[in-house]
């Protein structure tokens, strides 16, 4: 029972730990896209410096706002990749906790055989028995 509860720390660290890595590449993307916005987004504002044109600005705004969702999406997965870096880690303790105590419960139970085999093979020790010589005898 208890080799389960280690398997199933074990895994679930596995999983813990999968789940931070796809989470840090997707913010990973995220980022990319975030800077490729940032980059797209001054090449609107020197258009905007060379024309003056209302149209190239609102452009500009929308791709700071898009940017702006972009980064917020990043570090909401970068919050869940911290989470399952933390659970990974919390699981893998448990494992290992988990581990020792299999461990020591084995040796327990080997030590507890050993007395148990010892107590069975071990001849019985001769209980004395006083002999009375003068032993009052009953009229009957």
């Amino acid at each position: 029972m208890r080799l389960l509860s280690v398997t199933t720390a074990l895994f679930v660290g596995v999983l813990c730990a999968g789940c931070a890595v796809g989470a840090w590449h997707r913010a990973e993307a995220l980022r990319s896209e975030a800077s490729w916005l940032m980059e797209r987004s001054r090449a609107q504002a020197t258009e905007y410096t060379q024309s003056f044109n209302d149209a190239v600005a609102s452009q500009q705004l929308e791709t700071f706002a898009k940017r702006r969702a972009v980064l917020e999406q990043a570090y909401l997965w970068q919050r869940v990749q911290t989470l399952g870096i933390l659970f990974a880690a919390a699981a893998a303790a448990c494992a290992w906790v988990l581990s020792l105590l299999r461990r020591i419960n084995g040796e327990l139970d080997e030590a507890t055989e050993g007395l148990d085999d010892t107590s069975l093979r071990a001849e019985p020790i001769p209980v004395p028995v006083p002999v009375h010589a003068h032993l009052p005898r009953s009229r009957a």
